[in-house]
């Protein structure tokens, strides 16, 4: 047993993570309080009183259609610059239809994307088992998706020449390699390239909150380099679980009865659309600022030989987080300086194979500027 998994260390930790303030994410809070502010929401809008001011309130939506949800999806499309879109429950569901879907109008099974992808490492092959797909693993694992990359599949000895590709996936930003993005003439170049060879382009847009700022574009301008989308309220918006796939109107007609085919088209969805609708525009107004803030606490990180960040410096408001020394150890010491400082610095460490180094990744969000430069510079220096 390691000591992180003593039941007395474990009830320390979790009392010291829930009374610090946060240098990631939004930081500790109740669990009643959204269902609250969802409550709180439904009473400004309506949803109070008589019957008849209830009746003129707020209406849940049923089986995926009514006001609620479909003018949600409107605002949403309108902000990308695409025809539709669709919510739904997640993007484990919403990603593989929108490659079925590619796949299908090409009547090619075959889709690409990064070896790292969400797809490839967390979904149990859903793409594979439920909708047939056949996917090739492109490029270096260390950095984003190229345009060369897909010459090299498709082109002469390429893994996909003789099949070709109905699409492609690109994570925006890809997580699993610290938030790295291709530049924007990378992106464009690739996005060229597709549409010259009848590749459909897909969006993984699951943080694409963060990349608007990092690219100094909007999210329609971004949008318009693919042809389907797929984004995520909880991440960054820090909404209740829920997604939403944009594109063409007639392919998210297509998605909406794939959605009911897998069971995704639910009664109600009522407070999860109210919380990502409550959350989404002040995630938009603060992400720029967390991108910078996330770039100025990589520099207190990084003004120590022991510490490592990657990319360096941040693209996004995320990035990964390299401490040279044992997991144990350096868990021990952040807890030393939660306990002198009431910092929580970061959550688990992985040591990394091979190294005596550990690793965790840091997404700065709203809780972080709660924090002021030289107090979280003297807790990275007791930390490292």
């Amino acid at each position: 047993m390691t000591p992180s998994d003593d039941p007395k260390l474990l009830a320390e930790r979790t009392c010291l993570r829930l009374t610090s303030r946060h240098l990631y994410g939004a930081g500790p809070s109740h669990p009643a309080d959204e269902f609250e502010a969802i409550a709180v929401w439904l009473r400004e809008h309506g949803n109070a009183g008589t019957d008849a001011e209830f009746a003129a309130g707020i209406q849940p939506d049923n089986y995926g259609a009514g006001a609620l949800v479909e003018d949600f999806e409107a605002e949403v499309a309108a902000l990308f610059g695409m025809p539709a879109a669709r919510f739904m429950p997640s993007g484990c569901m919403a990603q593989p239809i929108a490659l079925r879907i590619w796949s299908d109008r090409a009547d090619k099974p075959v889709t690409a994307f990064h070896a790292t992808s969400h797809l490839e490492l967390h979904e149990e092959f859903g793409y594979r088992e439920l909708h047939g797909l056949a996917a090739h693993l492109i490029g270096d694992a260390s950095r984003p998706t190229k345009a060369a990359d897909i010459v090299a599949l498709i082109g002469p000895g390429g893994a996909a020449h003789e099949t070709g590709l109905a699409s492609l996936l690109v994570e925006l930003p890809a997580r699993e390699i610290g938030g790295q993005l291709p530049s924007w003439d990378e992106l464009t170049e690739l996005s060229a390239l597709c549409r010259a060879e009848g590749i459909r382009l897909h969006l993984d847009g699951a943080r694409v909150w963060q990349v608007a700022p990092a690219y100094g574009r909007s999210l329609a301008e971004i949008a318009a380099l693919f042809d389907s989308v797929y984004v995520s309220f909880y991440k960054d918006v820090g909404a209740l679980p829920g997604a939403m796939l944009l594109g063409p109107a007639d392919f998210i007609d297509e998605a909406a009865i794939w959605q009911r085919r897998q069971g995704g088209t639910l009664y109600t969805a009522m407070g999860n659309i109210i919380s990502a609708r409550m959350h989404l525009a002040p995630c938009l107004e603060r992400m720029p600022l967390l991108v910078q803030r996330a770039q100025g606490v990589a520099a207190l990180f990084t003004r120590h030989s022991k510490a490592r960040v990657i990319p360096d410096p941040p693209q996004t408001n995320m990035f990964h987080l390299k401490l040279a020394g044992d997991a144990e150890q350096l868990l021990a010491a952040r807890d030393a300086v939660a306990r002198k400082t009431g910092i929580w610095l970061l959550g688990g460490l992985r040591q990394v194979e091979g190294e005596n180094a550990a690793s965790t990744e840091l997404t700065i969000g709203p809780a972080s500027l709660e924090i002021g430069d030289d107090e979280l510079a003297a807790a990275i220096a007791m930390l490292v």
